[in-house]
């Protein structure tokens, strides 16, 4: 309206004005600017005290770059925030060193325990109780070292509360009780089921044996294994990714989990750390648990020494354990029964209660205490570092170190 008006006015004045007239006064192009400028919104519009927008990409870097409390100045970015593919050039030689130097050395005690025969491998490294290893002084060393590191920094408190986080790395959505508990029925019965398939494929492996097909006993005990192991994961997946809809990253809220933040610290240190605490935790297994029950062999001690010495068996029986089993067991473990059990109780119950679930699901009584001190100690981790890579990356390289040992007679 107030445009009409205006241009109703110019052409009077121009009728008026025989000077304006020589110049005639083009109205569509005040027309246009008019409505140029009437379709500008408030955010369009300069405004000299809003800021500039900073791009995505920018503030990511910012978020990134900022350091956190326990890194001094001097200490350099790449260690801070290195590279995916340099975390794991820095992860795979630390590794080495423990597998093949800290293992193996140490110093004998001035007292003796009852050492475990072959049966004892099932429990994870079969520890020589006759002397110290040197592994156990570095994951002590290790644990001390970042109270040190926590203390110098002034982070407080110098101890955390390790079974409390005021930031854990799930999100849980609200009005999934019920649902949780039919989860649990579901996964259990696919538990259940997959042993029975595995049955049934030792009888298919049978028959095709009969038919001339080359697989020796300790071969068709690892295929038996590595399927049923297979058929419990699948199933195990596609629930968790069904009933609880969504489920996995990046969409689902339940796993905290990152390739690109920094893990090898956590995966390294929390290895070695581990290592430790099983020592002792195996120590103290072998005090309360009557030496017989050490001497039967179990199926993961006959994966790891099949007979004959067969490599195409223990590679087979090495896949599950080494590959698919860290993924599965943390997603299943730390990623699904942890959040699930803070639901119904405190966190400083749900982590104990969840590494004993963690030890009793490998079905072996002498290792319940070492298993549920390291579901302990891996709950602890993924709580602090928020990320699921690390505990996944800790249980491949526990679980390949029993492999390896016997494969290189370590």
């Amino acid at each position: 309206m107030m445009g009409f008006v205006s241009t109703v006015r110019v052409r009077n004045a121009a009728r008026s004005n025989p000077m304006i007239r020589r110049r005639p006064f083009r109205t569509y192009e005040c027309r246009r600017e008019f409505r140029g400028m009437v379709r500008m919104t408030g955010s369009d519009l300069p405004m000299e005290s809003t800021p500039p927008a900073v791009p995505d990409e920018e503030s990511a870097i910012v978020l990134e770059d900022q350091r956190p409390k326990w890194a001094p100045e001097w200490l350099p970015n790449w260690v801070i925030n290195p590279n995916p593919w340099l975390q794991l050039a820095i992860l795979l030689p630390l590794y080495a060193v423990h597998l093949f130097y800290f293992s193996k050395k140490g110093w004998p005690l001035p007292f003796k325990f009852l050492a475990k025969d072959k049966g004892g491998h099932s429990l994870g490294l079969g520890n020589n109780l006759e002397n110290l290893t040197l592994d156990s002084v570095v994951g002590f060393l290790v644990l001390a070292g970042t109270l040190i590191w926590r203390k110098a920094m002034k982070l407080e408190p110098v101890v955390p509360n390790l079974l409390k986080s005021e930031n854990p790395p799930w999100e849980v959505p609200k009005g999934l009780k019920v649902k949780l508990l039919t989860t649990i029925a579901f996964l259990i019965t696919a538990f259940v089921l997959s042993g029975y398939g595995a049955v049934f494929c030792e009888q298919i492996l049978c028959v095709l044996s009969v038919y001339g097909v080359p697989l020796t006993i300790p071969t068709m005990r690892a295929w038996k294994v590595l399927l049923g192991h297979l058929m419990w994961v699948y199933m195990g997946v596609k629930i968790l990714g069904q009933q609880l809809k969504p489920f996995f990253p990046p969409k689902g809220k339940w796993i905290g989990f990152s390739v690109k933040s920094n893990w090898v610290w956590w995966s390294i240190g929390g290895y070695y750390a581990s290592s430790f605490l099983f020592n002792c935790a195996d120590i103290v297994n072998q005090l309360i648990i009557p030496q017989s029950l050490f001497n039967e062999e179990t199926v993961v001690s006959k994966l790891v020494n099949p007979e004959n010495n067969d490599l195409v068996a223990m590679l087979i029986g090495s896949l599950g354990p080494c590959v698919s089993a860290p993924v599965f067991e943390e997603i299943l473990y730390r990623g699904f029964l942890l959040p699930t059990l803070v639901c119904y109780m405190p966190m400083h119950f749900a982590i104990p209660a969840s590494s004993v679930l963690f030890a009793a699901h490998h079905l072996n009584i002498c290792g319940v205490l070492p298993l549920s001190v390291l579901g302990f100690a891996w709950a602890i981790i993924y709580t602090f570092s928020r990320n699921l890579l690390t505990t996944i990356l800790i249980h491949a390289m526990w679980n390949s170190r029993v492999f390896l040992g016997s494969l290189l007679g370590l």
